[in-house]
């Protein structure tokens, strides 16, 4: 009998007895390992079936959800929201259908996606190259300082994941195809104006057409990293590929003095060793690394072919490092330990996550322990170093999330970020400071902490947080009013009334500390845009606000109040229609960043966007407000009230 056959009772027989069972009696930790059997129409049907399958704990059962959304649609794991069951479902109803890809901020070959033939509202980087019998058009490359749909990604069918290179935007869909826009090395490329095309593998591999050649495990990609200038995968069978060209074949990766094994899908053995099996591929800055079960954090240089190469498909890595001490598992069934590999356990434990810095490997374990390595000659890593100062005091898991020179922990709702000059100054007083007391560097943004955040990217100057509300806050530099952060032009003031201020010579946009708060929502409403315009512009009665608008512009307190209170103005605009599955228009489910620009895999409710378009406003005005200090903003309007209450502004960010 199939499973999804199963009736609700069932008949259990027997030479002694006879007798009838509901499936019902069966206890949950037993139902819970026979519902990843089943698909999600089949666990719904079961759901339906009885009172008993109604119960929140098994039709909104977070590891069915979590498997079945990340199993279906390829989406990457988010350790901190995995318990929430109700996350899960919405996420995988709506990814059906709803999943768009938005970018914005430095569009320098054409990295975003987007505005190929149209001027994006902002300043140019430089002239764009044109191609021999293409109309002779004079095109500049822009910023965009708005989030943007990127164009010809609908017809990818389901966007399961997308990240930022340093020039590049790369997608992942649910067929295991990825796709990118821009170049992969700009240090060698002055400028491109190539669409988004998929990235391709030797010859010889499934089928050379790009509709088919991913139907194979061994090319279908189950998860990928976008380093600075190449980009790794990790294949269904367990394969890792290397492109560092966007035009240019992948290279399988393997290595002279490890055996990687592949996962044999038709292999119908109870061999349940993971052994030699990749878990996680990572690029970082200018180094290629992966998890492999049993061997721990391998690192190598990313690789490329010699320049009159067009026929190798795969390149033997003859020099790579292993990370010391990460390679610890924990034993399963009866499997019993060595003394060297309980301390081990103990003293270090299973590793849970790991990202790779400019010099540094950071990663993670089920102890709570935070460990970092710094990286030698040619990759090596002599020994690690415990981050005391983040240990989890709980002992439960924390995360780590990170790239270039910054990161973040994630632990106990907080996330405390950093960069490698910490990570220099642990390293470096070791012997004199073993503890690691009173080392500066450590970081606690108030409006990260007890505030639902799933991850943290980190580009060259700005980092987004991306909420468990779908929601994405921005915080840090955009260089050259490049648009990074998010949150509008420097041109239309769209930027200053979100409380950014800009370098009058390098244009540089710094958000204000009064920013850090409570953060500054990324929208991706157009109606939202039309409105702060409005509202810079005076409103319904430009004359009465002038006075108003003067004082807005030469005081970075006021700018910050007032750029507070349109915040809290666009949160109330949120919560007045949330659809009938409370994840509003937009809900976010990945941000990215790198370099100069962003983007954010987001779930689009294509009604409710609609009736946002709608929204009227015209009869607002620039707010008016008593400020902190007790002074009055000048004007005849009436005084405008805050709708979350005034904020208690906090500076000091030092953990």
């Amino acid at each position: 009998m199939l499973l999804n056959d199963l009736p609700p009772t069932y008949h259990i027989s027997s030479k002694m007895s006879d007798k009838t069972t509901s499936i019902t009696d069966l206890p949950l930790d037993i139902l819970v390992l026979i519902f990843p059997y089943l698909p999600a129409d089949s666990f719904l049907a079961l759901c339906s079936t009885c009172k008993a399958f109604q119960q929140p704990s098994i039709r909104l059962d977070p590891a069915y959800w979590s498997f079945a959304t990340r199993s279906t649609f390829r989406i990457p794991n988010q350790p901190v929201v995995q318990h929430d069951g109700v996350r899960w479902q919405k996420m995988y109803r709506r990814l059906l259908t709803q999943s768009r890809v938005f970018t914005w901020g430095n569009n320098g070959h054409s990295r975003l996606g987007h505005s190929y033939d149209e001027r994006v509202h902002g300043l140019p980087m430089m002239p764009r190259v044109i191609r021999p019998g293409r109309p002779n058009r004079f095109r500049l490359n822009t910023h965009c300082s708005f989030p943007k749909e990127m164009e010809d990604t609908r017809s990818l069918g389901v966007i399961s994941d997308m990240q930022c290179g340093g020039w590049s935007t790369t997608l992942l869909t649910a067929r295991g195809t990825l796709h990118t826009v821009g170049v992969l090395d700009g240090g060698r490329v002055f400028a491109a104006i190539d669409r988004l095309q998929p990235l391709g593998f030797p010859p010889g591999y499934p089928s050379s057409s790009t509709e088919t050649q991913y139907d194979e495990p061994a090319t279908a990609v189950r998860q990928f990293s976008a380093g600075r200038s190449h980009i790794l995968a990790l294949s269904d069978s367990g394969r890792i590929w290397s492109w560092y060209h966007v035009k240019s074949a992948a290279l399988q990766i393997k290595f002279t003095h490890l055996e990687m094994k592949e996962i044999a899908l038709t292999d119908q053995s109870k061999e349940s060793s993971t052994h030699g099996k990749v878990r996680q591929v990572v690029a970082g800055w200018s180094r290629s690394s992966a998890y492999i079960h049993g061997v721990g954090i391998v690192v190598w240089d990313p690789v490329e072919r010699d320049h009159d190469d067009e026929t190798t498909d795969t390149m033997l890595v003859m020099q790579n490092a292993e990370v010391p001490r990460t390679g610890y598992q924990r034993p399963k069934g009866r499997r019993s330990e060595t003394e060297e590999e309980r301390t081990l356990g103990q003293d270090v434990g299973a590793l849970l996550n790991y990202i790779i810095l400019e010099h540094y490997v950071v990663f993670v374990t089920d102890v709570g322990k935070v460990f970092c390595g710094k990286f030698g000659e040619r990759n090596e890593v002599a020994n690690i170093l415990e981050l005391r100062a983040l240990r989890n005091e709980t002992g439960t898991p924390s995360d780590v999330q990170g790239s270039f020179r910054r990161f973040a922990v994630f632990k106990n709702n907080e996330v405390i970020t950093s960069d490698q000059s910490y990570l220099d100054a642990c390293w470096n007083d070791q012997r004199n400071n073993p503890d690691q007391t009173n080392i500066p560097g450590l970081k606690k943004i108030p409006a990260l902490q007890n505030n639902d955040v799933i991850s943290v990217s980190f580009g060259d100057y700005h980092y987004l947080a991306l909420h468990s509300n779908g929601k994405i806050t921005s915080y840090g530099t955009e260089l050259q009013a490049c648009g990074a952060l998010g949150l509008g032009s420097e041109l239309d003031d769209e930027g200053h009334a979100r409380g950014i201020v800009y370098d009058r010579f390098s244009r540089d946009g710094r958000l204000l500390p009064h920013s850090y708060t409570r953060g500054r929502q990324v929208w991706f409403e157009s109606s939202k845009k039309d409105w702060i315009s409005h509202i810079m512009n005076g409103g319904n009665n430009i004359e009465e606000a002038k006075e108003r608008l003067e004082l807005f512009k030469t005081s970075h307190d006021v700018q910050g109040e007032v750029s507070e209170w349109l915040e809290q103005e666009s949160r109330h605009w949120d919560k007045q229609n949330t659809g009938d599955d409370d994840l509003g228009a937009y809900f976010a489910l990945r941000v990215s960043s790198a370099g100069w620009h962003s983007g954010a895999l987001v779930l689009v409710n294509d009604d409710l966007a609609n009736q946002e378009s709608l929204r009227s406003f015209e009869d607002q005005s620039f707010p008016r407000l008593v400020l902190s200090d007790g002074t009055e903003m000048p004007g005849q309007k009436p005084f405008d009230g805050w709708r979350e209450g005034r904020p208690q502004l906090i500076f000091d960010t030092e953990s």
